[in-house]
C-alpha cells in the first residue's frame, strides 16, 4: 500500500509520487535504491529533497524522466502522476514531449552534461520546437542566455563549454533547462561545486525565475543552508525512503527525525568553534539487504529494541510527517525519547590563542604563466595567477586561504610545494629557503610538506591496493626498510584516521568518499609532515562526512602539532577550523587577520560580500550571514587574470567603488595589530607597533 503523503497546501498536486520502488541488479545483489518513496509537489511549489549520498535522491529524479541506466535499473512498483498522467506507464515516444519541455532537469556536473563539440547557442536551441523559424529560435536563445546573467549573449551563443568557467557552465545548464519554460524543474545538486558567490547568484536566479514563471521545483541537495533559501517544503530521504516531510519554517524551527537533527548538529560554524562537531556514526546502510526495522537504527543514539525489529509507520500531524517510533504513540523506554544523552554531547576543544614562531613564510610570491602562440611559440601574454602574495603560518596553527575559483589559491599551494614554477618571491620553511633549494635537498625535505587534494578518488591510483598506496612514500623516502616495519606503521596510521587493518587489500573504488579522504590523510601522515596543504578537502562531501573529516583534522593537529594551509571557499569550515584567514581576489590578498576579527568585523567589500553570500539555516529563507548586514551579491564573473583591471582589481564589481579605485591599487591599512585590509575606503599606514 502506498505511503500517505502529507499535504501542506490545498492546491492540487502537479507531481505526485506514490510508493515508488526502484531496483538495480548488481554482482553483489539487488540494490533497493528507492524503496517506497512518496512525495507530492504543487504547482509553483519548491521542495528540497535532503539526504546523504547513497540515499536514493538522484535515482528518484532520474526515474521521473525515464533516465534510469538500462538494463540494470528497473521500476518494480509505484506511480508517478504528472498532471494526472502516470509517467511510469507512458511510452518513450510520448515521454519525448514531456522530457525537457514540461519537466526539465539540471544535472550536478555541468562539465559532463554539456556537449563539448556544440556551441552554447546550439545546445540551448535543441530544446526549442523544431518547427520554429531560425530567427525566432535565436531570439529565444539570446533571451535565456541574458536571463541567467551571462554577459554579452551574442558572444556566449558562439562559445563552446570549455570557454566557460564553472559558474558560467552551470548557468548555461539552467538556460537549457528553462528555455522550454517547463512546468517542473528538477535540480540535482546544482550548486555543490560552485563558489559561495556563484551559488548565491544561481539560487537568486532560480527563485526569481520560479516567481516569474510559476514553475514548480524539486531541488536535490545535502546543504541545509541552501535548502532554507530555496524551499517551500523540505523532505528528508534516508536509505531509499522519506523519513520526514514538512514546511520549511517547521523543519528549521524543529526537525523531528533523529537523522535530521543530527544533520543540523554536524554543520560547522562560528558557534561550534570550541567543540567537536557531532558525527553520525557509520554510513548509509547497504541497500542490498532486507530491513526488519528502522533503517536509521544502527546509527541512532535513541534507538531501542523495537526500532531494530519493526519498521516505523508514517505519521503526519498538521502537515508535518515523520517516520519514527518516537512519534507513533508507542510507549518509549525511559531515557530514550528526550534530547541526546549527556554522554553523546561533543566534548569542548581548547583553541589556543598563543601563536608560536612562523613555520611557513611566503613573501611577495609571484606566479605568472606564459601564453604562447604562433609557429615559433613566442610569448604573447602572461596569466597573472599569483601577483604578490605574502603570508605566514605559525607552527601548529591553521591559515585558511579563501576566495572564488580562479583567484589563485591552489596555485599558491602548488608554488609552496614547488609543484608550480614561481616567477619571483621568497618561500621559507623553518630555516630553509624552498625557492632556492636544489632538487636533491628538496626531495629529502618533501616528506615534511604534504598535500591533501580536493578529489580523493582522482588522487589515489585505482590500480593499487591501499597497502601499496600507503607504503609507496615510505619506500621512496627510505623511512622504513623492512616490510614488517612499514606494515606496523601503516596499521597505526589507519587507526589514527578511524580505519582498520582489514582494508589494506582493498582498492580505492571499494571505499566511500569520506573513507577515501581519510586514506588521503593517512597517506599524508605517513611522511611525518609538519605542514599539510589541504586543497578543498571537504568541498564535495556530505555534511555528515565533512564533520568526520574536520574533527579528524583538528584532533590530528592537537596530537601531532601539525600546521595547515587550508584552501577553501566554505566560510563555515573556516570559522570552525582556522585560526587565521586570508582573503584572496584575482591573485592578490585583500584582507587578512584572525578569524574572529575578519568574520566578525569584515572590512573589505569583497569579504563582506563573501560572508553575505553564505546561505543561513533559517525558516524564513532570508539572506545574510550570522547577523551581518547583507552587502549585496557579488555580480558577474571574476575578471581574467590575463588582463586584470587597472587599480583595485575588485572595483568593476564593487558597489562602493570610487574614482581612486580605478587609478591605483590600495596600500595596506591596519585596523588592529593583527588585522589588515587593502582598500581605498581606509587610510593606509604602518603597522600599529611601528607608530
Amino acid at each position: 500500500m502506498a505511503t500517505p503523503v502529507p499535504q501542506t497546501t490545498s492546491r492540487p498536486a502537479l507531481l505526485e509520487i506514490e510508493d515508488l520502488r526502484v531496483r538495480f541488479d548488481t554482482a553483489s545483489g539487488t540494490v533497493r535504491a528507492v524503496d517506497g518513496l512518496s512525495l507530492s509537489i504543487a504547482p509553483g511549489e519548491a521542495v528540497a529533497l535532503l539526504g546523504e549520498s547513497g540515499s536514493g535522491k538522484s535515482v528518484a529524479a532520474l526515474t521521473l524522466l525515464h533516465l534510469l541506466p538500462q538494463p540494470a535499473g528497473r521500476i518494480i512498483g509505484g506511480r508517478v502522476l504528472f498532471g494526472g498522467r502516470d509517467l511510469l506507464r507512458t511510452p518513450e515516444r510520448d515521454m519525448r514531449a514531456v522530457r525537457g519541455r514540461r519537466i526539465a532537469m539540471i544535472f550536478q556536473e555541468p562539465q559532463t552534461s554539456l556537449n563539448p563539440v556544440m556551441t552554447l547557442g546550439d545546445q540551448i536551441g535543441e530544446v526549442l520546437p523544431a518547427s520554429w523559424p531560425s530567427g525566432r529560435r535565436r531570439e529565444r536563445v539570446l533571451h535565456w542566455i541574458d536571463a541567467v546573467g551571462l554577459s554579452d549573449p551574442a558572444r556566449r551563443c558562439r562559445e563552446y563549454p570549455h570557454q566557460l568557467s564553472g559558474g558560467m557552465k552551470q548557468r548555461a545548464m539552467i538556460a537549457m533547462a528553462l528555455a522550454a519554460e517547463p512546468e517542473l524543474l528538477v535540480a540535482d545538486e546544482p550548486t555543490t561545486s560552485l563558489d559561495v558567490t556563484i551559488q548565491a547568484q544561481v539560487l537568486e536566479l532560480l527563485k526569481d525565475l520560479q516567481q516569474r514563471t510559476g514553475m514548480a521545483m524539486l531541488f536535490i541537495t545535502h546543504d541545509l543552508g541552501v535548502a532554507s533559501q530555496v524551499a517551500d517544503r523540505v523532505a528528508v530521504m534516508y536509505a531509499g525512503e522519506i523519513v520526514e516531510d514538512t514546511g520549511r519554517e517547521a523543519f528549521f524551527a524543529g526537525a523531528r527525525h533523529p537523522y535530521a537533527r543530527k544533520l543540523f548538529r554536524a554543520v560547522p560554524g562560528r558557534g561550534k568553534r570550541n567543540e567537536v562537531l557531532e558525527v553520525i556514526p557509520g554510513s548509509v546502510p547497504v541497500l542490498t539487504r532486507e530491513f526488519a526495522g528502522c533503517r536509521f537504527a544502527e546509527r541512532c543514539d535513541r534507538a531501542w529494541a523495537l526500532c531494530r525489529s519493526a519498521a516505523p509507520a508514517w505519521r503526519a500531524e498538521s502537515g508535518h510527517g515523520v517516520r519514527c517510533h518516537l512519534y507513533t504513540g508507542t510507549p518509549v523506554p525511559e531515557g530514550v525519547g528526550g534530547e541526546v544523552p549527556a554522554a553523546a554531547t561533543p566534548r569542548p576543544v581548547r583553541v589556543s590563542a598563543d601563536a608560536g614562531p612562523p613555520l611557513l613564510e611566503v613573501r611577495d610570491l609571484v606566479v605568472h604563466f606564459p601564453m604562447r602562440s604562433g609557429v615559433f611559440r613566442r610569448v604573447t601574454g602572461r596569466v597573472r595567477a599569483v601577483d604578490g602574495v605574502s603570508l605566514s603560518i605559525p607552527d601548529g596553527r591553521t591559515l585558511a586561504l579563501v576566495g572564488e575559483s580562479g583567484c589563485g589559491k591552489t596555485t599558491v599551494g602548488k608554488a609552496i610545494l614547488r609543484l608550480a614554477d614561481m616567477t619571483s618571491g621568497e618561500i621559507r620553511f623553518g630555516q630553509d629557503r624552498l625557492d632556492r633549494m636544489p632538487p636533491p635537498a628538496l626531495r629529502a625535505l618533501r616528506r615534511r610538506l604534504q598535500v591533501i587534494f580536493q578529489d580523493p578518488y582522482a588522487s589515489l591510483d585505482p590500480r593499487m591496493p591501499l597497502g601499496e598506496i600507503l607504503e609507496e612514500g615510505m619506500i621512496a623516502q627510505n623511512m622504513e626498510r623492512s616490510a614488517a616495519g612499514r606494515r606496523s606503521r601503516i596499521v597505526g596510521l589507519l587507526e589514527q584516521v578511524g580505519l582498520g587493518p582489514e582494508v589494506l587489500s582493498r582498492y580505492p573504488h571499494e571505499f566511500s568518499g569520506g573513507q577515501r579522504q581519510r586514506l588521503c590523510i593517512a597517506r599524508a601522515l605517513s611522511m611525518e609532515p609538519r605542514l599539510i596543504i589541504c586543497d578543498e578537502p571537504t568541498s564535495a562531501l556530505d555534511v555528515s562526512v565533512q564533520a568526520q573529516i574536520l574533527n579528524l583534522l583538528r584532533r590530528l593537529q592537537e596530537e601531532m602539532s601539525l600546521t595547515y594551509l587550508f584552501i577553501t571557499h566554505n566560510l563555515g569550515v573556516v570559522e570552525y577550523l582556522a585560526h587565521q584567514v586570508a582573503v584572496m581576489y584575482l591573485g592578490r590578498l585583500v584582507e587578512s587577520g584572525p578569524v574572529e576579527e575578519v568574520t566578525g568585523n569584515p572590512m573589505h567589500p569583497y569579504t563582506r560580500a563573501l560572508l553575505s553570500a553564505v546561505p543561513v539555516m533559517s525558516g524564513n529563507g532570508s539572506a545574510g550571514s550570522q547577523g551581518l548586514p547583507a552587502a549585496g551579491l557579488v555580480r558577474g564573473e571574476t575578471p581574467s587574470p590575463v588582463n586584470p583591471p587597472a587599480g583595485c582589481h575588485y572595483h568593476p564589481r564593487c558597489p562602493q567603488a570610487m574614482p581612486q579605485c580605478r587609478a591605483g591599487y590600495p596600500e595596506v591599512s591596519w585596523t588592529s595589530r593583527t588585522h589588515w585590509v587593502r582598500c581605498h575606503l581606509y587610510s593606509a599606514g604602518d603597522h600599529p607597533a611601528k607608530r
